[in-house]
């Protein structure tokens, strides 16, 4: 990628965008026309020795030329980048990250046009929506909900929102990023392969808290799979008692709750007896919760997003946006770039968008992984993260 991709985002710091404002950025920019190959109106007839004159040879790599421009591919950003204020680092982030995949993707031979709209100061008119192949944002469920009248049957991306699932059914609207109900089927189905003779699973839930959303979907995931299991709120009640592992499922939707299990279960393995705890991506935003506790509770994570710093292609691209912009990718830039580049190469492979060759392709990207249900509007990839009790975390394929 070339160097003024990191002065478009000075740019983005320094010009605030109007209402309609946009920016269009060409990556890899498109098919330069060779202006010698068309001949002037003068240049059409030569003269002869006899001084008459015919018409010129055609060039016959003159029309090969105007064929080969092929017309761009249009995808438009909505991110609120805050503008006419501070602007959010996190978004000027998910940005470069597009960038890079947009850049990589134009290589491949097919020309992207990228329109990017900063959506806390207006939203793209109905004829930039027409006009775009491909849509990515805005990133709340309110910002989504006020664009979709303008789209007119156009498809949006919904790139962060959990909230946005809800508009899939009765709209054109794909939730790019997987549900908690995508973490919590993954975890039943990463327990059930764990499960060994010996060994107990217990559903922890807080005394006298009632079945929430998470918990009534985990008991009726582990009826479906056969899998016994007990009910109880104290992860201690069960030391020495279990000759195998002690799998703990953590149902309760507490906070409080959920960091004291998970410290119990800890100490329980420090002192020697073999526990686990299962589950959703939750635990990591947990601030009270020490990161040494997860491990020593030998925590089995289902999660959206991770980027494994031991995965070679994850290590070539951060290396590779250091180059660039001199910095480190966060998870937004993972985010940014991992969107961009599955669905603008489904775009480029089908000629077009639609749900049919979404739901037809997985994709293994450096954070995300994507794989669509049957309707093309709901991604269900989870990854599984084992915490080890080294300080390590494995990613389980």
């Amino acid at each position: 990628m070339r160097r003024y991709l990191l002065a478009i985002l000075v740019f983005t710091l320094l010009m605030p965008l109007g209402a309609s404002a946009q920016w269009y950025l060409f990556p890899g920019g498109r098919p330069a026309k060779d202006s010698t190959a068309v001949k002037s109106a003068e240049e059409k007839f030569v003269p002869l020795s006899d001084g008459s004159e015919q018409e010129a040879a055609k060039d016959p790599f003159a029309e090969d030329l105007f064929a080969e421009e092929i017309a761009p591919l249009r995808v438009t950003l909505i991110l609120p980048f805050k503008s006419t204020s501070t602007p959010n680092s996190n978004f000027l982030d998910f940005y470069s990250g597009v960038l890079m995949a947009a850049d990589a993707l134009s290589k491949d031979g097919k020309p992207m046009e990228l329109s990017v709209f900063d959506s806390t100061v207006g939203m793209p008119g109905i004829a930039e929506l027409e006009n775009s192949d491909l849509i990515i944002g805005p990133v709340n469920y309110e910002d989504v909900e006020r664009i979709l009248p303008r789209a007119h049957g156009k498809f949006i991306i919904s790139p962060l929102d959990p909230k946005v699932a809800q508009l899939t059914d009765a709209h054109n609207v794909i939730q790019a990023p997987s549900g908690w109900e995508s973490q919590v089927d993954e975890l039943v189905e990463w327990l059930g392969a764990d499960k060994r003779g010996g060994d107990l699973v217990v559903l922890l839930k807080n005394t006298g808290e009632g079945d929430g959303p998470m918990s009534s979907r985990m008991a009726q995931k582990l009826g479906e799979a056969g899998i016994p299991y007990e009910v109880s709120s104290t992860p201690s009640a069960y030391e020495g008692r279990v000759s195998g592992t002690c799998r703990f499922l953590l149902a309760s939707e507490s906070d409080e709750f959920c960091i004291s299990a998970v410290r119990e279960i800890a100490l329980m393995n420090l002192r020697g007896t073999h526990n686990a705890v299962y589950t959703t991506s939750r635990i990591r935003s947990l601030n009270e919760l020490e990161v040494e506790s997860i491990h020593a509770a030998h925590a089995h994570v289902t999660a959206a997003y991770y980027a494994d710093p031991g995965d070679r292609d994850v290590r070539l691209f951060a290396q590779r946006y250091k180059d660039k912009f001199k910095g480190d990718p966060g998870q937004w830039v993972y985010q940014g770039y991992d969107l961009m580049n599955y669905f603008g190469t489904i775009l480029e492979q089908n000629q077009g968008f639609s749900l049919e060759a979404v739901s037809a392709t997985r994709g293994k990207g450096l954070q995300t992984d994507f794989s669509f249900d049957k309707t093309g509007k709901t991604n269900t990839a989870v990854r599984r993260l084992l915490y080890n009790t080294n300080n390590s975390i494995s990613v389980v394929r």
